[in-house]
Formats: structure tokens, C-alpha cells, sequence
């Protein structure tokens, strides 16, 4: 009797997992926060708003955007900041979306880089079993459909797994993340609770010395290929009238100190490269918070009060530019 109850129960999980896989395909669940009813995508090419974008990776995430939006509309009428930055972005990935960008006409557009940017990422690689990056285009049309990480569409079981969680809510069988949130003014990014934690001194040491290897090298082939990129944004941004400045994303401390000298030197002659060809103006943050305790990790400062310091010198680096 006992089996027979058991075996019942395993068939209706197993068909019960079947029909929340089959509906999530075809109708895939809405989030409360929606991303059609940002803010951001109201905006359009004939706005009167002077749009001022910044553009990026994750190293420019936990930017304050709403305190950098709220300083410019104190000093600047009808201006409006977005925080455009998007984890694992690269040149390469970002140029797939530049038209619409171009399109919203913006005033100055901040491009955040640094040293992995150039390598396309090439540290998640198939040899250690991590699925590729998937190609994802930076638009409201396509990389905010019904899921907060578009990411998880390139594995079927955890997208599941997580239409299931949002089906079930807070029963207890799969907790939904209360803590997760999203910034008024960064429409491509939401925060969960452990981003807005300080790491301590021997997690930074160890993170550190598991990533820069992987993480810095530089590619020759495919540095110049992100370059080639970066460079085409700049141009057509620059044919449509917007400023544009490069400024290169701050890190941690240990991992700075990891980082081989030659591949420094291979990722500022680059970036020397497109200051002379463009006449780009670029701003090095790389070392400007390596000491301070605000990091989340290696390379992401935490999106805590502490580290309010990066906002204020991006902002900062937006008033110069603007006067």
C-alpha cells in the first residue's frame, strides 16, 4: 500500500513539473515589476529630456542611480540619468544594441571598461563546464521579456525551477526572494541582499587569487575585436552629436595587485589607442578605492551606504563634463 501511495505521488510530481515546464513555455509568467513599465522605456528619440547614459558591466551596477539621477535634476532642468549597465557586458555584446541607443539622442553617454572587458569574457569557457553567455540584445524588446536574469532561458530545468518558485510563492517549498530589488534609474539590473554585503579581508584574498588568472590575460585576437567594437560605438555616438568619455571600473585591492603588469600594459595601450583616434576623454578609477572597505568582491563594490563614494565620483566626472 505504502509503494503504491509512493509511486502515485512521484507520477503526479513528475506530471505536475510537466504542465509548469509546458505553460511556462508558452505562457511565461510576468514579473510584478515589470520591465515595459520602466520608467526608462517611456523615454524616446523625441523626448525634450537630456538623457545622460552610462553603459557597461557589472563593475557599474551598484551605482547609485537614483542619487546620481536626483543630484543632476537639482543643478540641471529636464535631465535624467540611467544606469545602462548590464552583467558580463562587452563591447562586442553592447554594439548589438548601440542603434537603439543611438536613437535616444543622448547628451553624454559614460562607457565603464577594464581589463576583462577586452578578453570577451573568455574565462567562462566550456572547458570548466559553464554554459557560454548567451547573445542577448540590449533593448526592451528582447532582454526583459518575463524573467529578472535573462540568463536563466539558457537552462530549461533552472527556468522551470524558478516559474515553479513564483507559482508557489511563500509556501515553503521554494521561498521566493523577498530581498531582491531594482533602482528606479537602472532599468537592465536588480540587487539581492548578498550584493549589498562588505566582504571581510580573507574571502577578497582567496576570490581574488581564484579569478585573476582567468579573468586578465589578454587575447590578442579577440582584445582587437572588442576594440574594434568599442570603437565603432564611439563613432556612431559621436556621428549623432553625444560626448563620450571612457572611464575604467575600480577594483579591489588584491585582485589590482595580482594583475600581471604586461596585461596592464596591453589594456591602456588600448585604451591610449582610442583616446588618440576619438579624442575621448578617459577617467582612471581602477585604484581610486582598492583600499576602502566597500567590496562586495574582487571587482564589485557592495551597493551599501559605505560605498557612496563611487556614486559621487561618477556623478562628479558627469558636472565636469557638462560645464
Amino acid at each position: 500500500m505504502n509503494k503504491t501511495i509512493l509511486i502515485s505521488i512521484l507520477i503526479a510530481l513528475t506530471f505536475s513539473f510537466l504542465i509548469f515546464y509546458t505553460f511556462h513555455e508558452f505562457f511565461p509568467p510576468q514579473k510584478v515589476s515589470d520591465i515595459k513599465d520602466h520608467p526608462f522605456f517611456a523615454e524616446n528619440k523625441n523626448s525634450d529630456s537630456e538623457k545622460i547614459l552610462l553603459l557597461g558591466g557589472s563593475g557599474a551596477i551598484q551605482l547609485n542611480s537614483t542619487m546620481i539621477n536626483k543630484l543632476l535634476n537639482q543643478n540641471y532642468e529636464n535631465h535624467v540619468f540611467y544606469n545602462l549597465a548590464y552583467n558580463a557586458d562587452t563591447p562586442k555584446q553592447r554594439y548589438k544594441s548601440i542603434n537603439e541607443t543611438v536613437m535616444l539622442k543622448p547628451k553624454l553617454v559614460l562607457y565603464g571598461i577594464t581589463y576583462y572587458d577586452f578578453n570577451g569574457f573568455i574565462w567562462l569557457n566550456t572547458e570548466k563546464n559553464i554554459q557560454p553567455l548567451p547573445t542577448i540584445e540590449l533593448n526592451p524588446a528582447k532582454l526583459f521579456s518575463s524573467y529578472d536574469d535573462p540568463f536563466l532561458e539558457i537552462n530549461p530545468k533552472e527556468t522551470t525551477l524558478n516559474f515553479i518558485r513564483e507559482s508557489l510563492g511563500d509556501t515553503g517549498f521554494f521561498p521566493t526572494n523577498v530581498n531582491r530589488f531594482q533602482l528606479e534609474n537602472s532599468p537592465f539590473s536588480f540587487f539581492d541582499e548578498y550584493q549589498t554585503i562588505i566582504a571581510n579581508d580573507n574571502d577578497l584574498k582567496k576570490i581574488s587569487s581564484d579569478h585573476v588568472e582567468n579573468m586578465v590575460k589578454q587575447n590578442e585576437v579577440i582584445k582587437k575585436e572588442q576594440v574594434g567594437y568599442l570603437k565603432e560605438i564611439i563613432r556612431l555616438l559621436q556621428n549623432n552629436d553625444t560626448e563620450v568619455i571612457i572611464f575604467v571600473f575600480p577594483q579591489q585591492k588584491y585582485f589590482l595587485d595580482l594583475v600581471p603588469e604586461d596585461d596592464k600594459a596591453i589594456f591602456y595601450a588600448s585604451l591610449e589607442e582610442i583616446k588618440s583616434e576619438f579624442n575621448v576623454k578617459i577617467y582612471d578609477l581602477s585604484d581610486n578605492y582598492a583600499v576602502l572597505n566597500i567590496w562586495m568582491d574582487h571587482n564589485h563594490i557592495a551597493y551599501n551606504k559605505k560605498s557612496m563614494v563611487f556614486s559621487d565620483d561618477i556623478y562628479k566626472i558627469i558636472i565636469k563634463e557638462m560645464d
